[in-house]
Protein backbone atom coordinates (compact mmCIF):
# COMPACT_ATOMS: atom_id res chain seq x y z
CA UNK A 1 0.00 0.00 0.00
CA UNK A 2 1.42 3.36 -0.79
CA UNK A 3 1.76 6.35 1.38
CA UNK A 4 -1.23 8.73 0.95
CA UNK A 5 0.14 12.15 0.11
CA UNK A 6 -1.12 15.03 2.37
CA UNK A 7 -2.66 17.64 0.26
CA UNK A 8 -3.30 21.10 1.14
CA UNK A 9 -6.04 23.26 1.46
CA UNK A 10 -6.64 27.17 2.25
CA UNK A 11 -8.06 28.39 5.90
CA UNK A 12 -10.14 31.13 4.89
CA UNK A 13 -13.43 29.20 5.97
CA UNK A 14 -15.01 27.24 8.88
CA UNK A 15 -14.25 23.53 9.11
CA UNK A 16 -16.92 21.10 9.93
CA UNK A 17 -15.94 19.20 13.01
CA UNK A 18 -17.42 15.97 11.42
CA UNK A 19 -14.49 15.46 9.04
CA UNK A 20 -12.14 14.86 12.09
CA UNK A 21 -13.87 11.80 12.58
CA UNK A 22 -12.75 10.53 9.09
CA UNK A 23 -9.18 12.96 8.61
CA UNK A 24 -6.48 14.48 10.65
CA UNK A 25 -5.52 18.20 9.74
CA UNK A 26 -2.38 19.32 9.71
CA UNK A 27 -2.21 23.49 10.17
CA UNK A 28 1.26 25.59 9.15
CA UNK A 29 2.46 29.03 9.39
CA UNK A 30 5.59 31.10 9.33
CA UNK A 31 5.50 32.83 12.65
CA UNK A 32 8.43 35.46 11.09
CA UNK A 33 5.81 36.53 8.39
CA UNK A 34 3.67 37.93 11.16
CA UNK A 35 5.57 41.73 12.09
CA UNK A 36 2.49 44.36 11.86
CA UNK A 37 2.29 45.92 15.05
CA UNK A 38 -1.29 45.44 14.92
CA UNK A 39 -1.26 41.80 13.92
CA UNK A 40 0.91 41.17 16.63
CA UNK A 41 -1.33 42.99 18.81
CA UNK A 42 -3.99 40.81 17.89
CA UNK A 43 -1.71 37.64 19.14
CA UNK A 44 -1.38 39.22 22.62
CA UNK A 45 -4.85 39.89 22.91
CA UNK A 46 -5.94 35.98 22.68
CA UNK A 47 -3.76 34.61 24.96
CA UNK A 48 -4.05 34.20 28.49
CA UNK A 49 -2.54 35.69 31.54
CA UNK A 50 -0.14 32.65 32.35
CA UNK A 51 0.64 32.44 28.69
CA UNK A 52 1.23 36.01 28.24
CA UNK A 53 3.65 35.71 32.14
CA UNK A 54 5.48 32.72 29.66
CA UNK A 55 5.81 35.02 26.24
CA UNK A 56 7.69 37.79 28.97
CA UNK A 57 9.98 35.46 30.25
CA UNK A 58 11.98 34.15 27.30
CA UNK A 59 14.93 35.86 27.22
CA UNK A 60 15.68 36.31 23.63
CA UNK A 61 13.03 38.36 21.26
CA UNK A 62 12.90 35.44 18.46
CA UNK A 63 11.50 33.24 20.74
CA UNK A 64 9.17 35.09 22.20
CA UNK A 65 7.81 36.01 18.81
CA UNK A 66 7.33 32.55 17.71
CA UNK A 67 5.95 31.35 21.36
CA UNK A 68 3.10 34.28 20.50
CA UNK A 69 2.36 33.36 17.34
CA UNK A 70 2.36 30.20 17.84
CA UNK A 71 -0.19 30.07 20.53
CA UNK A 72 -2.41 32.57 18.96
CA UNK A 73 -2.50 30.15 15.95
CA UNK A 74 -3.34 27.15 18.13
CA UNK A 75 -6.03 29.62 19.54
CA UNK A 76 -7.79 30.70 16.50
CA UNK A 77 -6.93 26.92 14.90
CA UNK A 78 -9.99 25.84 17.18
CA UNK A 79 -12.70 28.35 16.76
CA UNK A 80 -12.04 27.39 12.94
CA UNK A 81 -14.30 23.73 14.70
CA UNK A 82 -16.52 25.44 17.03
CA UNK A 83 -18.13 28.87 17.86
CA UNK A 84 -15.78 29.71 20.49
CA UNK A 85 -13.43 33.18 20.10
CA UNK A 86 -9.87 32.16 20.35
CA UNK A 87 -9.33 34.31 23.97
CA UNK A 88 -12.09 31.88 25.39
CA UNK A 89 -10.37 28.90 24.82
CA UNK A 90 -9.52 27.11 27.94
CA UNK A 91 -6.37 24.73 28.63
CA UNK A 92 -5.33 23.01 31.35
CA UNK A 93 -1.60 20.67 31.82
CA UNK A 94 -1.02 17.20 32.39
CA UNK A 95 1.17 15.78 34.47
CA UNK A 96 4.18 15.65 31.99
CA UNK A 97 3.19 19.01 30.84
CA UNK A 98 0.42 18.44 27.66
CA UNK A 99 -1.81 21.05 27.24
CA UNK A 100 -5.31 19.89 26.68
CA UNK A 101 -8.76 21.86 26.23
CA UNK A 102 -10.42 22.57 29.08
CA UNK A 103 -13.69 23.96 28.10
CA UNK A 104 -16.99 22.52 29.10
CA UNK A 105 -19.54 20.60 27.25
CA UNK A 106 -17.55 20.86 23.71
CA UNK A 107 -16.73 18.04 21.48
CA UNK A 108 -13.34 16.08 22.43
CA UNK A 109 -10.53 17.74 20.06
CA UNK A 110 -7.37 17.31 20.64
CA UNK A 111 -4.68 19.35 19.11
CA UNK A 112 -0.76 19.40 19.73
CA UNK A 113 1.80 21.98 18.62
CA UNK A 114 5.47 22.24 17.29
CA UNK A 115 7.76 25.15 16.22
CA UNK A 116 11.22 25.98 15.36
CA UNK A 117 12.68 28.51 12.97
CA UNK A 118 10.84 29.70 9.92
CA UNK A 119 7.88 27.25 11.06
CA UNK A 120 4.84 27.03 13.47
CA UNK A 121 2.42 23.49 12.99
CA UNK A 122 -1.04 22.44 15.05
CA UNK A 123 -2.37 19.04 14.53
CA UNK A 124 -6.07 18.56 15.48
CA UNK A 125 -8.10 15.02 15.44
CA UNK A 126 -11.28 14.24 17.27
CA UNK A 127 -10.92 11.97 20.32
CA UNK A 128 -7.67 10.63 19.29
CA UNK A 129 -4.55 11.51 21.00
CA UNK A 130 -1.88 13.00 18.58
CA UNK A 131 1.47 14.37 18.52
CA UNK A 132 3.52 16.35 15.83
CA UNK A 133 7.34 17.81 15.57
CA UNK A 134 9.17 19.80 13.40
CA UNK A 135 12.65 20.16 12.95
CA UNK A 136 14.62 23.00 10.79
CA UNK A 137 17.36 20.95 8.56
CA UNK A 138 20.52 22.40 10.21
CA UNK A 139 23.85 21.24 11.44
CA UNK A 140 23.25 19.47 14.55
CA UNK A 141 26.35 18.83 17.33
CA UNK A 142 27.01 15.32 17.73
CA UNK A 143 23.96 13.94 15.87
CA UNK A 144 25.63 10.21 15.93
CA UNK A 145 26.27 10.99 19.61
CA UNK A 146 22.60 11.35 20.05
CA UNK A 147 21.58 8.86 17.93
CA UNK A 148 23.79 6.23 20.29
CA UNK A 149 21.60 7.39 23.05
CA UNK A 150 18.09 7.52 21.59
CA UNK A 151 17.76 5.82 18.50
CA UNK A 152 17.53 1.71 18.09
CA UNK A 153 21.03 0.16 17.24
CA UNK A 154 19.82 -0.52 13.83
CA UNK A 155 19.05 3.44 13.42
CA UNK A 156 22.37 4.05 14.54
CA UNK A 157 24.28 1.91 12.30
CA UNK A 158 22.51 3.22 9.58
CA UNK A 159 22.69 6.54 10.25
CA UNK A 160 26.36 6.34 10.93
CA UNK A 161 26.91 5.44 7.08
CA UNK A 162 25.39 8.49 5.75
CA UNK A 163 26.81 11.57 5.62
CA UNK A 164 26.42 15.25 5.06
CA UNK A 165 22.58 16.20 4.40
CA UNK A 166 21.47 12.48 4.14
CA UNK A 167 23.05 12.10 7.29
CA UNK A 168 20.75 15.13 8.57
CA UNK A 169 17.70 13.93 7.21
CA UNK A 170 18.05 10.87 8.33
CA UNK A 171 18.26 12.08 11.79
CA UNK A 172 15.74 14.64 11.74
CA UNK A 173 13.37 12.34 10.42
CA UNK A 174 13.66 9.15 13.30
CA UNK A 175 13.97 12.62 15.91
CA UNK A 176 10.70 13.78 14.97
CA UNK A 177 8.89 10.64 15.15
CA UNK A 178 9.75 9.74 18.16
CA UNK A 179 9.22 13.45 19.40
CA UNK A 180 5.61 12.81 17.92
CA UNK A 181 5.27 9.87 19.35
CA UNK A 182 6.70 10.50 23.14
CA UNK A 183 3.72 13.66 22.97
CA UNK A 184 0.90 11.82 21.77
CA UNK A 185 1.14 10.08 24.75
CA UNK A 186 2.16 12.77 27.00
CA UNK A 187 4.63 11.43 28.81
CA UNK A 188 7.97 12.66 29.98
CA UNK A 189 11.49 12.47 28.32
CA UNK A 190 13.15 9.67 30.16
CA UNK A 191 10.94 7.47 27.69
CA UNK A 192 13.40 4.59 26.56
CA UNK A 193 13.13 5.90 22.85
CA UNK A 194 16.46 3.31 21.88
CA UNK A 195 13.64 0.76 22.20
CA UNK A 196 11.81 1.45 19.42
CA UNK A 197 12.84 1.52 15.57
CA UNK A 198 11.45 3.52 12.54
CA UNK A 199 11.41 2.63 8.90
CA UNK A 200 10.13 4.70 6.34
CA UNK A 201 10.41 3.49 3.42
CA UNK A 202 10.98 5.74 -0.55
CA UNK A 203 7.11 6.17 -0.63
CA UNK A 204 7.42 7.78 2.64
CA UNK A 205 5.30 5.15 4.25
CA UNK A 206 6.38 4.45 7.87
CA UNK A 207 6.33 1.05 9.76
CA UNK A 208 7.45 0.91 14.00
CA UNK A 209 8.74 -2.01 15.70
CA UNK A 210 8.52 -1.50 19.49
CA UNK A 211 11.12 -3.98 21.92
CA UNK A 212 8.35 -6.19 23.84
CA UNK A 213 8.80 -4.61 27.29
CA UNK A 214 7.38 -1.42 26.17
CA UNK A 215 3.94 -3.59 25.78
CA UNK A 216 3.06 -1.28 22.74
CA UNK A 217 0.86 -2.33 20.08
CA UNK A 218 1.97 -1.63 16.61
CA UNK A 219 -1.35 -1.77 14.95
CA UNK A 220 -2.46 0.95 17.42
CA UNK A 221 -0.40 4.25 16.05
CA UNK A 222 -0.51 6.03 12.57
CA UNK A 223 2.75 7.83 11.62
CA UNK A 224 3.62 10.56 9.05
CA UNK A 225 6.22 11.79 7.92
CA UNK A 226 5.86 15.72 6.77
CA UNK A 227 8.09 18.11 4.30
CA UNK A 228 6.02 21.37 4.83
CA UNK A 229 8.95 23.46 3.45
CA UNK A 230 12.30 21.88 1.52
CA UNK A 231 13.58 23.20 4.89
CA UNK A 232 11.86 21.47 7.11
CA UNK A 233 11.09 17.71 8.56
CA UNK A 234 8.09 17.05 10.86
CA UNK A 235 6.13 14.20 11.53
CA UNK A 236 2.62 13.33 13.56
CA UNK A 237 2.00 10.26 15.18
CA UNK A 238 -2.39 9.27 16.25
CA UNK A 239 -3.46 7.29 18.36
CA UNK A 240 -5.96 5.13 16.19
CA UNK A 241 -9.59 4.77 17.71
CA UNK A 242 -10.52 2.70 14.67
CA UNK A 243 -8.87 0.20 12.12
CA UNK A 244 -8.56 2.65 9.19
CA UNK A 245 -5.79 5.32 9.16
CA UNK A 246 -7.00 8.95 9.42
CA UNK A 247 -6.93 11.13 6.08
CA UNK A 248 -4.29 13.77 6.63
CA UNK A 249 -5.25 16.92 4.73
CA UNK A 250 -2.85 19.81 5.59
CA UNK A 251 -3.46 23.95 5.81
CA UNK A 252 -2.13 26.95 5.64
CA UNK A 253 -3.00 29.48 7.63
CA UNK A 254 -2.76 32.92 8.14
CA UNK A 255 -3.14 35.33 11.21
Amino acid sequence: MAAERPYTECAAYRMPIERLAREAHVWLMVPESVQDEARLEACRAVLSESELAQYERFRFPQDRHRYLVSHALVRNVLSRYLEIPPAEWVFFCTSHGRPEIANPEIPPLRFNLTHTTGLAACVVTLSDPCGIDAERIAARHDPLGVARRMFSEAEYEQLSRLAGLEQLQYFFTRWTLREAYVKARGIGISFPTHKLRFNVDPAGLVSVTFQLELKEQIDRWQFRVLRPTPQHIGAIAISRSGDLDKKLVVRNFGL
